[in-house]
């Protein structure tokens, strides 16, 4: 071989020049890569840290609409309170405990008798006995349940 480079009148220190260049290269290519990767993992991570953002804020903007409907209905609930007081009529805002509704009675302030509830009895009452039957239905599977 050094034949054949002193014949086609390289040197080895030409040689040894170009090899290096060429180790140089690919070393540089390397370097590419890996730096590229990296910039692909980290573009993914600051994807999801921006998605994982753009949720926390459409939680805390769900939240904070919620709060501020549940502070306008007290204060409405408030203002009819209020008015309601100057009629002579009393107003009570309560949850059913059995069906979990809202329910709202209208009552007579000096006796105390029920002039209005919404909903009725008859339909708390209904609800309580649609409640039970799926319940029911959930538990045999079956909607009509026969006993003997």
């Amino acid at each position: 071989m050094s034949d054949l480079i002193s014949n086609t009148g390289i040197t080895n220190s030409v040689v040894s020049e170009i090899v290096n260049k060429k180790t140089e290269k690919l070393n540089n290519d390397d370097v590419q890569t890996n730096q590229s990767e990296v910039v692909k993992v980290e573009s993914k991570q600051i994807d999801k840290t921006i998605a994982e953002a753009h949720t926390e804020k459409r939680l805390a903007v769900k939240e904070l609409e919620d709060a501020e409907e549940q502070k306008a209905i007290e204060e409405v609930a408030s203002k009819l309170q209020d008015f309601v007081n100057l009629i002579d009529k009393q107003l009570q805002f309560r949850v059913d405990d059995d069906s979990g509704r809202h329910v709202v009675t209208v009552s007579d302030k000096l006796s105390g008798d029920v002039i209005r509830q919404i909903p009725s009895e008859e339909v708390l009452r209904l609800a309580r006995n649609l409640s039970d039957l799926a319940d029911t239905a959930n538990r045999s599977g079956k909607i009509i349940v026969t006993e003997v």
